[in-house]
């Protein structure tokens, strides 16, 4: 084996980097099997053709991309000076969507300053929902497929004996997310493209029956109002059905997949994906590996601090491909940790590189990963035998926690603690009433996931149901206002899209015990979850 590694390597070496990127592509099957011989490959191997894509991909982008090749010059910065891949992750300046995609126009940020010939563009509407345009040329996509359709394969068992039937579930229209997830599965199974609506979707099911195998996609709160909307309906069943989901979007306990689970028939298979339209929607996807160690930190709290350096619990852990993505974690000026990744898609018409989504989270190394569980107690053949996993991939871990500026996302749509404070600020009456808030995602009375904004008020203001109304009237009128993929959202379904806002009194609930002086601040869904 390390004979056969060490061959390998040498052959990497030698290799001119676009052959070794054809390299590596064709040996992505459209099969499961591609896994079971990159389980045999030693990490550093991935590692090590990771580090010579990423170099070759930044050398040629400084010097034909003119927006990077601006963008670095006006920082000071020259490309020459970087070495290694130390170098790139210490000194390489960040770009975000501020610094560097609106401050040039999208040709400007393709090679040669023109569009591909073929391609797509698409749109997201981000944090403050003012939309981006996106570019995928044909060639690009076709290099993100081999490695999508192989994990799917590898996660659910497409090209079996199963017929499958994919139902889309996430928000249809101009946004990228749902036009992607039906691109991606095309090639592996029948997609229907129901969006978030729970009586189309179980009627998918009824006219299909029990034939064939579902696999339904979609925010991880939608996921819960459709199990409770069919248990609802006279005479449906879930458990009649072989159905596997797959999320995106945002993160969710553990909790929430036990519940899941739970309400369909037994084998059902869960997984979430983590993606941005910014990078790719597929950076990294849970495995049986990365959820059995999801729930070995959920109840250890020392395995926590060795794997994670903390004591909080991500919403997010999956694996992703070293030679398709680079990602580095970084702190921010508040100390956060933040990835930047690099998509390191030589075909990519508009690479991003070393890109901040203002994620908060990190990475762990595969073989650091293995070392640490050994010393804690959990080696690896264990946790394959206790979780009859066949293939552990030796990929590296990604792990989230969620938006480092405090931004939830709920069901698609992303809700910013700027537009609650624009929304504050623009009635002179709460502008004055209220001091600080905090916003947090968590289930409601009926165990839905919904969007909970408190409110405290400043010292001496009365708290009336007067002025109480007039604070959830004000910011659900600016968010339908203001932010598009939440209208979108609220249009789908008002009463599990509406936030649920209290105004309390100052330093009461949840803000009795803040001792700090800032003048807002905010929960994100995993410091919820934490307590």
């Amino acid at each position: 084996m390390k004979l056969m590694n060490l061959i390998l390597k040498m052959i990497c070496h030698l290799m001119p980097v676009p052959v070794l990127a054809r390299l590596v592509n064709s040996s992505l099957p459209k099969s499961e099997s591609a896994f079971e011989t990159f389980s045999r490959v030693d990490p550093l191997l991935f590692e090590y053709i990771s580090a010579k894509q990423l170099l070759y991909l930044f050398k040629k982008a400084s010097r034909t991309i003119p927006a990077y090749g601006d963008y670095l010059k006006k920082v000071g910065f020259s490309a020459d000076s970087i070495k290694g891949i130390d170098d790139f992750n210490r000194f390489v300046p960040q770009t975000s969507k501020n610094s560097y995609i609106h401050a040039y126009p999208l040709n400007y940020r393709c090679y040669q300053g023109r569009l591909p010939s073929r391609g797509v563009l698409e749109e997201s509407a981000g944090t403050t929902c003012n939309a981006t345009t996106w570019l995928r040329s044909k060639e690009e996509e076709e290099g993100h497929s081999s490695m999508t359709i192989t994990t799917l394969k590898y996660l659910y068992g497409f090209g079996k004996q199963d017929r499958f039937i994919v139902i889309n579930g996430l928000l249809m229209g101009g946004w990228a997310g749902g036009f992607r997830f039906a691109g991606r599965f095309e090639n592996l199974s029948v997609v229907r493209n129901t969006g978030p609506d729970p009586q189309k979707i179980i009627n998918c099911l009824k006219e299909f029956g029990t034939e064939y195998t579902f696999l339904v996609g979609g925010y991880p709160p939608f996921i819960i109002e459709l199990i409770a909307y069919g248990k609802k309906l006279a005479g449906f069943r879930w458990t009649d059905y072989r159905i596997h989901i797959l999320t995106c979007g945002e993160g969710f306990a553990e909790g929430w997949r036990t519940y899941v689970s739970s309400q369909l028939a037994p084998g059902a298979l869960i997984y979430s994906v983590y993606g941005a339209i910014d990078i790719d929607v597929g950076i990294s996807t849970e495995t049986p590996f990365s959820v059995a160690v999801k729930k070995l930190i959920m109840n250890d709290r020392v395995l926590r601090q060795q794997l994670l350096s903390s004591d909080r619990i991500p919403g997010y852990i999956g694996q992703y491909s070293p030679v398709k993505f680079h990602i580095n974690e970084k702190a921010n000026k508040k100390g956060q940790k933040e990835l930047e990744i690099t998509l390191l898609n030589l075909k990519s018409s508009s690479p991003n590189l070393k890109y901040n989504i203002e994620d908060e989270g990190g990475t762990v190394r595969f073989n650091d990963l293995c070392i640490r569980l050994e010393n804690s107690g959990y080696p690896i053949s264990k946790i394959k035998k206790d979780n009859g996993i066949g293939i552990i991939i030796p990929f590296p871990f990604v792990y989230i926690y969620g938006r480092s500026d405090g931004t939830i996302s709920l069901n698609g749509a992303m809700i910013a603690p700027s537009e609650i404070y624009e929304a504050l600020l623009s009635d002179p009456e709460l502008a004055d009433s209220v001091d600080t808030f905090k916003l947090y995602t968590g289930p409601d009375a009926d165990q839905f996931i919904r969007l909970f904004i408190t409110l405290a008020a400043r010292k001496d203001v009365a708290i009336t149901e007067s002025l109480t109304e007039k604070c959830r009237i004000v910011i659900l009128t600016h968010l339908l206002k203001g932010n598009e993929c939440f209208r979108s959202a609220y249009n789908e379904n008002p009463g599990h899209a509406k936030p649920i806002i209290d105004l309390i009194g100052h330093g009461t609930g949840i803000f009795a015990d803040d001792k700090r002086n800032i003048k807002h601040q905010y929960f994100t869904p995993s410091q919820i979850i934490d307590g």
